[in-house]
């Protein structure tokens, strides 16, 4: 009787300690990411599934869905997570090198910044695969290509901001956003280095320098062939 009295009032004081609703959901999502991305690195894009993801959780599969309608949902929303820390990286990275070198002229910049970026975007792709797997992998949506977009012209602002700190004049327009399309360019070039070598080589980060310098000397120098002057 005392035994049963007991675990009545264990029960009550229990209940009256619970998380708020709002904590609680937010530790649910956090195991549902946590769970996702383990499950990303042992069975891959194409064969998770949320029914998959609320098993191995421990979650009721209704409360994911409640955030993420599908799959595509979730991995787009891991993959901003971690698109967002690679830009901030970046932004620092470039930041750096330009306060480090007050005095050196535009050229140098761009190889210097090149360098720089493109050592960071390598550094983080190695350091986690959840990252290289998802980011890499492309977005699934126009949606998700959107908002990729969104992230990385964080990385163009930084940049662009960093040079008028040092009353350098840009030669990369904004329209279209050239420095969002130099990351783009990047990131095709290690996407392939991923794909058939499971890393970013020294190699790949060689060939994503040479892309990026031949990219901003077309810039500076506006170089480009017409359609109608190729040869037929």
């Amino acid at each position: 009787m005392i035994k049963a009295q007991a675990t009545s009032v264990l029960k009550k004081i229990r209940k009256k300690a619970a998380q708020p609703k709002q904590e609680r959901t937010q530790k649910r999502m956090q195991m549902v990411i946590q769970t996702t991305q383990e499950l990303l690195l042992a069975v891959g894009i194409e064969r998770i599934s949320i029914p998959e993801i609320a098993n191995a959780a421990g979650i009721p599969r209704t409360s994911i869905y409640q955030f993420f309608p599908t799959k595509y949902d979730l991995l787009r929303h891991i993959a901003l997570i971690h698109l967002n820390v690679l830009v901030t990286r970046i932004g620092q990275a470039a930041i750096e090198v330009l306060t480090e070198n007050p005095k050196a002229n535009i050229d140098e910049y761009a190889k210097k910044l090149s360098a720089s970026m493109i050592r960071t975007t390598a550094d983080f792709f190695n350091a986690s695969e959840v990252a290289s797997l998802i980011i890499l992998s492309g977005p699934f949506t126009r949606q998700a290509y959107m908002e990729y977009q969104v992230e990385l012209k964080k990385v163009s602002a930084s940049v662009r901001k960093a040079l008028e700190m040092i009353d350098v004049d840009s030669y990369v327009p904004q329209q279209p956003d050239a420095l969002t399309i130099l990351m783009e360019l990047v990131f095709t070039c290690m996407k392939h280095g991923y794909y058939t070598e499971n890393y970013i080589s020294e190699k790949i980060i060689q060939e994503a320098y040479r892309i990026a310098i031949s990219y901003l000397f077309t810039l500076k120098n506006d170089a480009y062939v017409l359609a109608e002057d190729l040869p037929q």
